[in-house]
Order: C-alpha cells, then sequence, then structure tokens
C-alpha cells in the first residue's frame, strides 16, 4: 500500500499527460502557429465604466507575461508573441472560437461558458476573488468592520449577492448599502468619502486604488476575501497537446520558483545536480518531444520572463502599481493555492 501511495504523483502526471499523446488531435494549433511563425495571444483588459459584470481588473500584463513565456517555449524567441488586446471575457472567447487567438490569458474557468465558445481551460495563473476597498480614515480594517458602514457596489452584479449572502451573517450591525450603476462614479463617491468602501474583485479594487494617483496611500485593499475567482488561460477544446503545452508552461514557471530557478540564476541552475532541476531546465530528457517543443522549451520560458514569482511581482505585486500580496497566489508549500504536477521522468 505504501508503495502504491507513493507512486500516485507519477500516475497523476502519466494520465494527466495523456492529453498530450492520446489519439489524433481535432484541432493542430501548434502546427497552425509554427506555420505562422508567431503565437497569436488574447489579453483581456477591461476597462468599460459601465458594467453589471462580474470583473477582473486589468491583468492584461500577466498574461502577456504568460503569452510570451509560451512563445519563448515553442520559437526560442519571446518576440514572436503577438497580442489582441479585448474588451471582456465574451469578447476574448469569441476571438478564441473564431480563431483569431491561438490563445486566452484572462478567462474565468466555467464548463458551460466553455461549452458554449468551444473552449476549455488550463491551471489558474492568479486567483482573485470578491474583496473591500476601503477609505483608512473609516476604521475599516477587516470585514467585521464592515457593521454601520456605506458600503458601495455595482447594482445587480454578483458582487451584490455574495454581499448579502456572505458577508453580513458575519456582521454585528448591518452595514449600509448604496448601489451605483456606473464605476466611475462609484469611485468619484469613495474619494469624496460618500462611500465608506466599496466591494469588487481584488485586482479591479488595487486598479481603482492606482488611479487614485497621489491619494491612493489613503485606501488599503483588506486582506479578507469572501470568493475565490480563478484567472486563466483558455484554448480550443479538443486539442490536447496544445492544452498540455499550455498548461505545462504554467506549472514549470510554478515549479521553477518552487526550485529557486530564477531569470539571473538560470545558467548555474543548468548544471545543478537536482533531478527535478536538470527535468525543469532541459539539461536531462523530459516532456519535451510529447508536447511537440525542444526540452530546452521551459527554461527558455523563464528565461524571458522568470519564474511565478517574478512575473507576480512585476505585474500585480510590489513591482507593480497594484501592490497586491501574494496572499492565495503563493506556492500551495507558502500557504497560497498555486501548485504544479511532479515533474517525475
Amino acid at each position: 500500500m505504501t508503495s502504491l501511495f507513493k507512486a500516485l504523483p507519477v500516475v497523476l502526471a502519466v494520465l494527466l499527460l495523456g492529453r498530450a499523446v492520446g489519439p489524433a488531435r481535432a484541432d493542430a494549433t501548434l502546427d497552425a502557429v509554427r506555420h505562422a511563425g508567431v503565437l497569436a495571444c488574447g489579453v483581456v483588459s477591461d476597462e468599460d465604466d459601465y458594467s453589471e459584470a462580474d470583473t477582473h481588473g486589468n491583468l492584461s500584463g500577466l498574461g502577456a507575461d504568460f503569452c510570451r513565456a509560451l512563445a519563448a517555449g515553442i520559437f526560442g524567441d519571446a518576440g514572436r508573441a503577438r497580442f489582441l488586446t479585448l474588451p471582456d471575457e465574451p469578447s476574448g472567447l469569441a476571438a478564441l472560437r473564431d480563431r483569431k487567438v491561438d490563445v486566452l490569458f484572462g478567462a474565468t474557468p466555467d464548463p458551460v461558458v466553455g461549452n458554449a465558445y468551444g473552449a476549455a481551460f488550463g491551471p489558474p495563473i492568479f486567483f482573485d476573488g470578491q474583496g473591500v476597498l476601503a477609505s483608512d480614515r473609516s476604521g475599516i480594517r477587516r470585514l467585521a468592520d464592515l457593521g454601520g458602514k456605506n458600503v458601495c457596489f455595482i447594482n445587480a452584479a454578483p458582487h451584490e449577492r455574495v454581499l448579502y449572502d456572505l458577508v453580513e451573517p458575519r456582521l454585528s450591525t448591518p452595514e449600509h448599502r448604496f448601489p451605483f450603476s456606473e464605476r466611475g462614479e462609484m469611485e468619484v463617491a469613495l474619494l469624496d468619502g460618500h462611500c465608506d468602501a466599496i466591494t469588487g474583485d481584488v485586482s479591479w479594487l488595487a486598479n481603482v486604488r492606482a488611479g487614485f494617483n497621489k491619494r491612493r496611500s489613503e485606501f488599503s485593499v483588506l486582506p479578507d476575501t469572501v470568493s475565490v475567482d480563478p484567472f486563466a488561460p483558455a484554448f480550443r477544446a479538443g486539442d490536447r497537446q496544445w492544452a498540455a503545452l499550455v498548461d505545462w508552461t504554467v506549472w514549470a514557471s510554478v515549479q521553477a520558483e518552487a526550485n529557486g530557478v530564477t531569470r539571473a540564476n538560470l545558467p548555474q541552475m543548468r548544471r545543478n545536480a537536482d533531478p527535478v532541476i536538470r527535468r525543469l531546465v532541459g539539461s536531462t530528457p523530459w516532456i519535451g518531444k510529447a508536447l511537440g517543443v525542444p526540452d530546452t522549451a521551459f527554461a527558455a520560458a523563464v528565461a524571458a520572463v522568470g519564474n511565478y514569482g517574478e512575473i507576480f511581482e512585476r505585474n500585480v505585486g510590489s513591482g507593480s502599481a497594484l501592490m497586491l500580496p501574494r496572499g492565495r497566489n503563493a506556492l500551495a508549500a507558502d500557504g497560497g493555492l498555486l501548485w504544479a504536477l511532479p515533474v517525475e521522468p
């Protein structure tokens, strides 16, 4: 029994890699990308001021770096990535369906929506979720402090339902709720003090705070969140090799961080004796042939954009205007939700 449990990670990896080496593909995306000489990526940049949708903030930079990583793995050149910026997720999925892009970075995994667009989803590159942006002068430091405060939100959006279903039961005194139909109006109300706090996806709240410029230090995104909303790559369903290549580009980025492989130390890591690192950086043959790329593909991705932690910090973390903490986006070993399949032979 003990040996069976020890073998489970390997079995799981083989089963999932089966997506790459099973029967003939329904849609040879990798061949088409190579023929075109460029990788066409869709990135979602939600900047519409009028929205009643459950939207992320602008995470297009994060998605663009993963696109560059994928292009580097395929061509050895991150500069082969080409970008189509879409205004929202439905537009992005439509572009994917209509073959205007090869992969979309910026979708919430949903099998019902995926079925409607003929799309499948890869592992999350960012865990978003509904949170609260509060004025520091309001005294709000956690969700329990919302009692009796003026909390504003977009009318009829999913965030309103979560506010009623999940937040209110935690409060000793009900908050005062103020719906808005326009996001810009709501942001002004927060700045003017008519709202003590606003609620929405954390990535969007961080973008709102960044837009306050000189006044952004007066507002804080609370550490508590009340939902999980993954942000993931999407690709056309049916091409198992392409799906596996996109998936492993994400997983390899996460595993590179877990093993301390960075953009700066990659040359030294190529000589590392650790078998996991050697497979990851292509010093030992691994899964490249099954995925249709060189075994050095993931090393090329790290060389181009860094590991997951480097990508995060540059685009949404301490090195960005959003200044988000890792939180749920930390490695599983550090208490977060990010994980990768085992890098097994």
